[in-house]
């Protein structure tokens, strides 16, 4: 199994304890790293305790750990999951004992943190099937793999839906796992930490003009959110000289979010919605296939 991580020691660490006390151990576990020094040391105690390999690569973002940890095995089935995940002990057991190129299950908010309640905390959910394909809860085949050159680094988000709708149009085998959990880490953010995590998005117009199936899982084939078209309002109004036409078409917006959440809230999450359609226009001009 693969594992990319960053500098988040607390979430690296239940990452491998929960790897540690799978019903099934694995055979081989890649821990890929930037270099932190204390990812080093942490990863220092689990020697013996796993079959740990341990590799640094200085590429930016998760693909490129991921593909330098896919290669590095000699698997014939390829687990990733992330550091700010916790698998459940059943997972790596379930997913070898099922057939199939593209093995994929659920995801949960870990229980552990049922406490963190902020407004932008970072978390995943995926009680079904939904043609995303995390790479929080991946399995492929090495031969699939292969085939199809592995993750695209070139992509700043998505790149895991990417690499499975490729493997898909290979002719790839999908299989749904349900006994495969995995639990993800419920992380606070601040609203200007938010706000910067929108960047990511930006190459979701490409992912979706690679693979057009993907829209039939959006509003109208064109919207990514069920807020986005009246943000995209809001977005097209507070770019005219006239002010008082754009606050009338931003009302709405604010209005929806203030019944969810309050003024305060309510206000920083439609901002974060205009962010966030504005991020993918522009994704969207880049890569000449409409998102919003």
């Amino acid at each position: 199994m693969v594992v990319p991580t960053v500098d988040r020691l607390a979430l690296l660490r239940r990452c491998l304890q929960a790897l540690a006390a799978q019903d099934r151990a694995a055979d081989e576990v890649v821990v890929v790293h930037d270099g932190a020094p204390g990812v080093t040391d942490l990863l220092a105690t689990w020697d013996g305790r796993l079959p740990l390999t341990v590799l640094h690569s200085a590429q930016r973002g998760a693909s490129g750990k991921r593909n330098a940890g896919w290669r590095a095995t000699t698997a014939e089935l390829v687990a990733f999951t992330d550091d700010d995940c916790a698998p459940a002990p059943g997972w790596l057991a379930a997913l070898t004992a099922t057939d199939g190129d593209l093995l994929h299950g659920p995801v949960a908010p870990h229980p552990d943190d049922a406490h963190v309640a902020a407004v932008f905390a970072r978390t995943l959910s995926v009680p079904a099937p939904n043609g995303h394909f995390p790479a929080a809860n991946l399995a492929l085949r090495r031969t699939a793999l292969e085939a199809v050159g592995g993750f695209d680094v070139r992509l700043s988000g998505g790149e895991d839906t990417d690499l499975a709708w490729r493997v898909l149009e290979a002719g790839g085998r999908p299989a749904w796992v349900p006994d495969a959990l995995v639990h993800h880490a419920v992380r606070p953010a601040t609203f200007p930490q938010h706000l910067r995590s929108l960047w990511r998005w930006r190459a979701l117009p490409e992912v979706v003009r690679r693979h057009p199936q993907l829209r039939q899982g959006l509003q109208a084939q064109v919207f990514w959110k069920g807020s986005h078209p009246v943000a995209l309002l809001a977005l097209g109004a507070l770019l005219t000289p006239w002010r008082r036409p754009a606050a009338l078409a931003a009302l709405p917006l604010l209005l929806n979010h203030w019944r969810a959440r309050g003024p305060r809230w309510g206000t920083q999450t439609a901002v974060a919605d205009v962010v966030e359609v504005a991020v993918v226009l522009l994704g969207s001009v880049r890569a000449r296939s409409l998102l919003l």
